[in-house]
């Protein structure tokens, strides 16, 4: 986030230097960071196996939230804002609003099969088009789900399945990103995750390119 404030002010500062509004660009001797290696690891096949089993059968809702991040890419806290009526079942959509969006922009991702057919098995369509699809109870509800429930559920998931602190309910994304990637090219997960530039979705395939079985 530091480096991209400091992109855009470089950006800007020269573009005022160009048309003489100042003489130097300020943010010339503001040097980049060096990005960190992120404490966050992909799921392996057998543990995103592990995982569909384990939730789908003691946490359905949660299940549903798990593979929205593997397949959709929707940042946890996009998640929370996402309605009923933003779901689109004949294109197979759904859309982020720009008030919520991290880039501020509204866009539409892609909405995988399996994710729809979780969808219809836990009755989401039957509720109101203005209710979020996480509740409180990460069930469809006028209330949005809290702040950090996502992460809680996913700590008692991975404690009850003894997985890794490297792996967190971001870890999803990672792991959909690289298949993604695998399966059907780098440009069509860049799309799917919304990155301005494949540069940003390489950063998700650092550590492991090889495809496995789906969720």
């Amino acid at each position: 986030t530091r480096n991209n404030y400091r992109t855009w002010l470089s950006t800007f500062a020269s573009w005022l230097v160009e048309r003489q509004y100042i003489e130097k660009n300020p943010i010339e001797n503001i040097h980049m960071l060096r990005a960190e290696e992120k404490f966050r690891d992909p799921l392996t096949a057998a543990d995103l196996v592990r995982l569909r089993d384990y939730t789908s059968k003691y946490n359905p809702p949660f299940y549903l939230a798990c593979m929205m991040e593997y397949y959709c890419f929707i940042r946890p806290d996009e998640l929370r804002y996402v309605k009923i009526g933003d779901i689109s079942i004949s294109d197979q959509t759904v859309y982020i609003h720009p008030d919520f969006s991290k880039n501020r922009k509204g866009q539409v991702v892609a909405l995988n099969t399996k994710v729809l057919k979780i969808m219809i098995e836990q009755n989401v369509f039957d509720h109101p088009s203005n209710e979020f699809l996480f509740g409180h109870n990460l069930v469809p509800g006028p209330d949005q789900i809290y702040v950090n429930q996502f992460r809680k559920e996913w700590q008692k998931v991975r404690d009850a399945l003894h997985f890794p602190k490297s792996y967190q309910f971001y870890s999803l994304k990672d792991s959909g990103i690289r298949d993604l990637a695998n399966a059907e090219g780098i440009v069509v997960a860049r799309d799917q995750a919304r990155h301005s530039d494949i540069s940003v979705t390489n950063r998700y395939l650092k550590n492991d390119r090889r495809a496995h079985q789906e969720a």
